[in-house]
């Protein structure tokens, strides 16, 4: 499908100075917040190794997690109040931009508190428990897929094995061939791959089937790299700085991407199901303890159930995991009724909300 041309005027407000202020106080704001790195423990290694060994010898216990410095925000979260407010006045353009900067505004918030008590409390303004149709069709898919059967491949490759051709390592790098795109090792992340500006992190050490290496490198390589990388080539800055919610949905579509090849499937299902048992532990106050009893009461094995719960719990209970299956079902359902919706998501970092806004700016041509 050809791409949607937005209208001239349009283009030239999001040129005005006003707006490209805005676009560079929020690319400047995300970079320093970093929430998501910045909740990553810096022992997270050794801390799992720990805590395999505690739990197999049958002693249950909490990670001792380490961090960064806790930053303050306060002059930058100021400025991104302000932004917000006056951006609201430029119409429906402006309203997009003035949702990223609250947006952006309660990330600092909460990485002003990473490791200590209140952290999740302020995670949860960022990432909380939807109360929406949404969230019963994840609470659903939870349910389900936590019992989910597997058939592995006894064939496993090792993650950052550069010199097999079958590892994620060395496949991100021939998927990423010709993109702006670096394949890194990054050991203490949560998960097996993360995408950031210019670059795709692969964790070391995990073990995976050629078929889940395919899995990984649709996710990353068409549902977070691609998109931005055609951000850069588009005349609208939103698709470069991001809408809200557009991480998110971004995670709805890469797991969409991964349902129609045929991949959401067996100990994929399993995974995202602890994922979001574990992050709704974490809103409820579950004691990290309790999580991974329950995951084990579930069925999930012990280095599964440590690996969901450090997840969620990172940085004191970010959380996040709460919005994957949630975000696949409104996008999906976004999708299915108007299809013309996803050319968006190609173009660049926007959320379902802000994809129909576009898509009206676009009609009113």
């Amino acid at each position: 499908m050809p791409i949607t041309p937005l209208p001239r005027g349009v283009i030239e407000l999001d040129r005005s100075p006003p707006l490209q202020n805005a676009q560079q106080l929020l690319l400047r704001a995300e970079a320093e917040i970093r929430l998501i790195d910045r909740a990553q423990p810096q022992n997270a290694a050794a801390e799992r190794e720990a805590l395999s060994a505690a739990w197999g010898a049958g002693k249950p216990c909490a990670p001792r997690f380490e961090y960064l410095p806790r930053p303050s925000f306060a002059a930058l979260r100021a400025e991104l109040e302000t932004a917000s407010e006056h951006l609201s006045a430029f119409g429906p353009l402006g309203a997009l931009y003035a949702a990223r900067a609250r947006e952006l505004e309660s990330e600092a918030a909460a990485a002003e508190h990473i490791g200590s008590a209140a952290f999740a409390a302020c995670a949860a303004l960022r990432y909380p428990l939807e109360q929406s149709a949404d969230a019963e069709a994840a609470e659903a898919w939870a349910a389900h897929w936590i019992g989910a059967s597997d058939r592995r491949s006894t064939t496993l490759h090792k993650s950052d094995d550069r010199a097999d051709p079958n590892s994620l390592f060395a496949t991100l790098e021939r998927a990423t061939a010709g993109l702006p795109v670096r394949v890194e090792v990054r050991a203490n992340q949560a998960a097996a791959a993360s995408v950031g500006d210019g670059f795709i992190a692969v964790r070391p050490g995990l073990w995976h089937t050629e078929r889940e290496v395919r899995r990984i490198v649709l996710h990353e390589v068409e549902g977070h790299a691609r998109p931005r990388v055609s951000a850069q080539r588009e005349p609208l800055g939103l698709f470069r700085v991001g809408s809200a919610s557009s991480s998110d949905d971004e995670e709805g579509r890469a797991l969409l991407l991964e349902r129609r090849a045929g991949v959401l499937e067996g100990a994929r299902r399993r995974e995202l199901a602890r994922r979001h048992i574990a992050a709704r532990h974490v809103r409820t106050g579950t004691s990290f303890v309790g999580s991974v009893s329950e995951l084990l009461g579930l069925g999930q094995d012990i280095a599964s159930a440590l690996d969901a719960a450090c997840r969620a719990y990172r940085g004191g209970g970010l959380g996040r995991e709460s919005v994957y299956l949630v975000a696949l079902s409104r996008v999906s359902r976004a999708f299915e009724a108007e299809p013309e919706l996803e050319h968006w998501f190609e173009r660049g970092r926007v959320s379902v909300v802000a994809a129909r806004a576009l898509a009206r700016l676009a009609s009113s041509s």
